[in-house]
């Protein structure tokens, strides 16, 4: 059983006017290969259309979410993510996208995560992956109730697959019951909601604990009011990392070539939505 190497309790921050967040980055934080995992509340467009490369951005709205998002790209998809469903821009070589509550005022609420590639599939060809909130998987038992929003869970798999192979569980645990979950060498668990405990370690909402590279399993507990979480592992790429804003390479030498690109037009265009 993994044990806790770092317990951060963190808060929401505004980001913008119309979105606030939780932001945990690679840079603070052993989440590798996962680089962005960002608990959000926006209510209104903030940054219109704009590139990305070299990673995967997925979007998973929680089901408490008041409002939908609309997620479209420069390669032709217009998607609308429902609350409880999500949608994943595999960036590799380049992309516009763009995405923003369906309704201005509304708020919507949900993850904004970004995972890495390794350095053998940065460029992969962009690709739009989706999943209404009914296709999001669930595997129930007495104590518990578990959404797989990517990878595996007990033998069942999520219908997305990014070419970094994570898993990301969302976690309803209920009052003074534990679940235990298989982990590789990376993993993180964030508290959304109600309380609990891991290896002696409290976990409240807007909580991270990062769990030791050694184990192969964590194990959670509620608290008297049940325990909402969301669960991320997998193995760390351990390469070197450039980041360049929207853009993430390998080496100085790919991120220049990759800003050459964009300058040039090679990764599409995405004029602003006019509804």
């Amino acid at each position: 059983m993994k044990k806790v190497s770092k317990r951060a309790a963190l808060r929401f921050s505004p980001d913008f006017p119309g979105l606030s967040g939780v932001n945990i980055m690679a840079n603070q934080y052993p989440i590798d290969p996962f680089l962005v995992f960002t608990e959000f509340h926006m209510d209104r467009p903030v940054f219109g259309p704009h590139p990305h490369a070299g990673v995967s951005v997925m979007t998973y709205l929680l089901p408490d979410s008041d409002e939908s998002f609309i997620n479209r790209d420069s390669n032709g998809d217009f998607s609308i993510i429902e609350p409880g469903g999500l949608h994943i821009t595999q960036a590799g070589s380049g992309i516009h996208h763009d995405e923003f509550p369906k309704t201005t005022g509304n708020d919507a609420h949900g993850f904004q995560i970004w995972v890495n590639h390794a350095d053998k599939n940065r460029f992969v060809a962009p690709k739009a992956m989706h999943a209404a909130a009914s296709q999001v998987p669930e595997v129930v038992a007495d104590d518990w109730r578990v959404r797989v929003v990517h990878g595996s869970f007990k033998g069942t798999a999520a219908p997305n697959r990014m070419v970094t192979d994570v898993t990301l569980l969302h976690v309803f645990l209920n009052p003074g019951k534990s679940i235990v979950l298989e982990a590789g060498a990376m993993a993180f668990a964030y508290c959304l909601n109600g309380s609990g405990e891991s290896g002696g370690e409290e976990f409240a909402p807007q909580n991270l604990l990062n769990y030791e590279l050694n184990g192969d399993s964590v194990e959670i507990r509620a608290g008297a009011a049940g325990c909402e979480f969301m669960f991320g592992t997998g193995e760390p790429l351990r390469e070197p990392i450039t980041y360049g804003g929207p853009f993430v390479t390998t080496t100085t030498e790919q991120m220049a070539e990759t800003r050459r690109r964009y300058a040039q037009g090679e990764m599409g265009q995405l004029a602003p939505y006019r509804g």
